[in-house]
């Protein structure tokens, strides 16, 4: 019995001994082995402050040794700018491999915008800004940028570059091919706000951010500028049509045309001059320092500063003193715009333009267009059906139909009476597949579109349709329902951006969405009114105004 438990006893301290040294052992190669990783990691991956330094003001190169008397070929690769791509929905988007610093605060880099500048500015040096921001906006970025080329005065420049302010901006622009500038904070800014989520607030911010401190930087670099908003539509190039003589005034920017007395941020040009770099530089300041909490309007703030009508507000009064003055004039630019003011929701804004016919010419197309769709004449169909039909037309269009824009079915009988909007989430739909590719069902009703030719023809995959020009109107029948999706992932975009509204919202006049909207109204109609008795301020009152203490009061 003794002799039993000894040997029961010896065997488990024989395996307490063994278990004990393995796990020593164990413990001993990890950390051996994470010594070894972490001094690869420090000689291969640390960046040297002067190769940071470097990275920041010079494009990255990419160097490619290839031996022309073997078969054997050496590369060597380092970052450089994603080129333009040829079609810009999701579905063609490549993944970037082997990102080496941080791309946006490339973007945002004074080097970038000096640099931006010198590529895009006239001999004069001046050029065209204007600022988007969030999902819905930047969307419509390629058409801002087709209509400024269209009117240059140079055919390979637009003299123009977009403001981002947000990296959705950012990313939707670079797809695009569209220069651009990130207007952001720096971290050491971000840190110290108290409030750094809520929407309407920040957005506020930004887009006054956007103006001053774009504008300040600009002019600091003795470059002049025409910042004119999206909303703001161009018949003519507006820097031919400046107040002459040009170099009597600092600033030149439009009004209301009588609506009220203030001046009309959304169109300005500023010349780089000792007066307007002190200007800009204290409003950028100034906005930086008051307009985060404070629900302050941009365009109140400069008239303010300007010493117009907003003078006299007490918020205003007490905040802007002292400030410099500037030499400033109103100015209408030969009336060769269009300023289509809207609560600021980009789709109603650019349906109304397509309707005017002052979108781009790209988007208007022409006799020579290349375009199809379908007719649905079975206006209940269902929504399994729909989203067949659709898949089916967007994997033709990636396929047998690359060089054609799609243009997509009604699936109503009078789309007056029910738009599409109430039926499909247009925006969501658009984020994936992109509005430069797409174009809506009202786009048929447009005057332009009137005169471009429509073909009705069955669709067959043995033919090209190259020679045809104009609307190719398919068969509904004549659609293949199962073609094979290009890859896994086209299956996926098409799910996801599939969304529809049944029955129609508002008996076809409200907007189907299944995201939360963008911040529609202006910053003065909500927050900055205060009683002012002109427009868009006429209806509210003290009682209303939902922020009357400012932080600098």
């Amino acid at each position: 019995m003794r002799h039993g438990v000894r040997s029961y006893s010896t065997f488990i301290l024989i395996f307490t001994t063994i278990a004990s040294t393995s796990l020593a052992l164990h413990l001993y190669r990890k950390n051996s082995y994470r010594k070894e990783l972490t001094q690869n990691i420090s000689s291969a991956a640390v960046v040297q402050p002067k190769i940071l330094a470097t990275s920041i003001t010079a494009t990255a190169t990419t160097t490619t040794t290839t031996t022309t008397t073997t078969t054997t070929t050496t590369e060597k690769t380092t970052h450089t700018d994603p080129p333009k791509p040829i079609v810009t929905s999701v579905i063609d988007q490549q993944p970037v491999i082997n990102i080496e610093k941080n791309v946006f605060a490339k973007y945002s880099s004074d080097e970038h915008l000096l640099s931006l500048l010198q590529q895009q500015s006239n001999t004069l040096k001046q050029v065209i800004i204007t600022i988007i921001g969030g999902d819905s906006y930047s969307l419509f970025a390629w058409d801002w940028y087709e209509r400024i080329h269209a009117i240059s005065n140079n055919t390979d420049k637009c003299h123009c570059f977009i403001v981002a302010m947000d990296e959705v901006s950012v990313v939707l622009a670079t797809q695009q091919g569209i220069p651009v500038y990130y207007s952001t904070f720096t971290f050491e800014q971000q840190i110290k706000w108290i409030n750094t989520i809520e929407t309407r607030q920040h957005s506020l911010y930004r887009v006054g951010h956007a103006k001053f401190q774009t504008a300040a930087k600009i002019v600091a670099m003795g470059y002049s500028v025409v910042l004119s908003e999206m909303d703001v539509f161009w018949r003519a190039n507006p820097l031919e049509h400046l107040k002459k003589p040009i170099d009597i005034y600092d600033l030149q920017i439009s009004d209301h045309f009588g609506s009220h007395p203030r001046v009309n941020i959304g169109l300005f040009f500023v010349r780089s001059t000792n007066s307007s770099i002190e200007f800009f530089s204290y409003a950028a300041t100034f906005w930086l320092n008051y307009g985060k909490g404070a629900y302050l309007s941009d365009q109140r703030v400069l008239d303010a500063l300007l010493k117009n009508y907003d003078r006299l507000d007490r918020t205003y009064l007490k905040a802007v003193k002292p400030f410099p003055s500037l030499n400033w004039t109103t100015h209408a630019f030969g009336n060769h715009f269009s300023h289509l003011m809207t609560d600021g929701n980009a789709f109603i804004l650019f349906n109304q333009a397509a309707k005017l016919g002052i979108r781009s010419k790209k988007y208007h197309g022409s006799v020579n267009g290349k375009f199809f769709t379908v007719t649905v004449p079975n206006t209940n169909m269902a929504i399994n059906y729909r989203n067949l039909l659709i898949r089916s037309l967007l994997i033709l269009q990636h396929t047998y139909l690359k060089d054609r824009t799609l243009i997509l079915p009604a699936f109503t009988s009078d789309l007056d009476a029910t738009t599409i909007f109430s039926q499909f989430d247009v925006k969501k739909f658009l984020l994936y597949w992109s509005d430069e590719r797409i174009r809506l069902p009202n786009f048929l009703l447009h005057e332009k579109t009137r005169t471009i030719p429509v073909t009705n023809i069955s669709f067959s995959s043995k033919a090209t349709y190259e020679d045809i020009n104009g609307i190719l109107n398919f068969s509904v029948d004549s659609i293949p329902i199962n073609l094979p999706a290009p890859s896994s992932q086209f299956e996926v975009l098409i799910r996801d951006s599939l969304l529809w509204c049944s029955p129609p919202i508002d008996g076809g006049k409200g907007w189907c969405i299944h995201h939360p909207r963008d911040f529609g109204a202006t910053m003065e109609l909500l927050f900055a009114c205060r009683g002012d008795p002109y427009p868009p301020c006429a209806n509210k009152t003290e009682k209303n105004e939902q922020f009357l203490h400012r932080p600098f009061e």
